[in-house]
């Protein structure tokens, strides 16, 4: 009874990391226009992305290293991925990218899972590779909501540059002396000449944004590591998970002649 306890706490701990990430991914597609005028809203949507990466990293590690057996592990991403849906949007797009996030979540439990297998002893720095591949999905499944947001924006308002860029662009002519009318026309111009692709612009922000925040997000990887290896250590501590020592039999290639059987 005590197992099956613990067992439903992991999983229930994983469906709301999963509920976290729709929450956030539903707020990276209504504050987009926040990437275009950099700001502490940005900031603060940035650090929610995070948590939620976080939270999916380390919750995920828990039931890929104690969740046994491997169906287990499938029945929580099932149920994490459908959290993310319920909680995001209900849409076919939605469905599409919780149906990734549970391919991926089953893809990273199976790797670790070979991992520990694999290895003499258990540590959990062996889950890093695994976890960084898992954070990177999860980076691109934000900046699929960047760009769903975005796209729905332009097909039901039209193709406008951004606030920050027409600053930009008006600040530069003016200290050239062009006059405003000019600069409208300029601007205007800029606009008719990106109509005919704009379903392409969404796309390639958020191509744009997804380069240089994968490389954020895998500098930053070691701290749901770390968080994962303390309450590994901090339930170990309390007797909620104990260690195990299995015997297993190790093959290696040598040149001395083997022993017959009897």
């Amino acid at each position: 009874m005590k197992s099956i306890l613990k067992t439903l706490i992991f999983v229930a701990l994983l469906v709301g990391a999963g509920c976290f990430l729709g929450i956030v991914l539903g707020m990276i597609g209504e504050n987009y226009e926040a990437l275009f005028s950099p700001s502490m809203d940005l900031l603060y949507l940035g650090l929610w992305f995070f948590g939620a990466l976080v939270a999916v990293a380390v919750t995920a590690g828990l039931v890929a290293v104690l969740l046994r057996p491997i169906s287990l592990c499938v029945i929580a991403f099932a149920l994490s991925a459908l959290g993310m849906f319920a909680t995001w949007e209900f849409s076919a797009t939605s469905g599409i990218v919780a149906m990734i996030y549970l391919l991926v979540g089953l893809l990273f439990a199976w790797s670790v899972t070979s991992e520990i297998k694999s290895r003499v002893k258990f540590s959990v720095w062996h889950v890093l590779r695994s976890q960084a591949i898992l954070l990177v999905v999860l980076t691109a499944i934000g900046c699929t909501s960047l760009y769903f947001g975005y796209a729905d924006e332009i097909r039901s308002e039209g193709f406008t540059l951004p606030p920050v860029i027409s600053d930009v662009i008006t600040d530069a002519l003016e200290g050239q002396g062009i006059p405003p009318t000019q600069i409208e026309e300029f601007e205007q111009q800029i606009e008719d000449t990106l109509a005919p692709h704009e379903r392409y612009i969404p796309m390639g922000v958020a191509a744009i944004v997804f380069m240089p925040l994968t490389s954020i997000v895998i500098v930053l990887s070691w701290i749901p590591i770390l968080i994962l290896a303390f309450v590994l250590f901090l339930l170990t501590s309390l007797g909620v998970v104990t260690k195990e020592t299995d015997t297993v039999e190790v093959t290696r290639l040598s040149m001395e002649e083997s022993a017959p059987q009897e």
